[in-house]
């Protein structure tokens, strides 16, 4: 009486799994840097529609820029009013909450006015990448 073959044996499983295991080695570092890579082109994007705010008040007010950011520092956008009394609110252009860069959840957006040029920067206190006008490759 002959057996009929049903069921795979250990040594195909084991072997099929190991397979399986280093497929997703290999794949895992990839997608890890696509996910990174897409997160700096959002926050590329979203600095450069806060640069786009300042603008459209710029030319909705008739008022320079230099008029709400009176100096070169850093400054913060931790709130939706921006540049005090006499500025505005980035609800106005930006539709949804306060913008936050995607990278890392502890970074701020922050803009700095300098030589006629509007810089928007993501970073922490201690380290900041320029991401409009110019993308800073080394953001992380």
């Amino acid at each position: 009486m002959k057996r009929k073959f049903c069921g795979f044996t250990l040594i195909e499983l084991v072997v099929v799994i190991a397979i399986i295991g280093v497929i997703v080695a290999i794949a895992t570092p990839q997608v890890l840097r696509t996910i990174q890579n897409a997160q700096k082109r959002a926050d590329s994007q979203t600095a450069r529609h806060i640069a786009y705010a300042f603008l459209m008040w710029q030319e909705e007010s008739g008022k320079s820029l230099s008029e709400i950011i009176p100096d070169a520092n850093f400054h913060k956008i931790d709130s939706d009013q921006i540049g005090g009394a006499s500025g505005f609110r980035l609800s106005k252009y930006i539709t949804g909450s306060l913008p936050r860069p995607r990278i890392n959840k502890n970074y701020y957006f922050y803009y700095k006015y300098e030589s006629s040029v509007l810089k928007i920067y993501a970073g922490d206190d201690s380290n900041k990448w320029e991401l409009f006008p110019e993308f800073d490759g080394n953001y992380k």
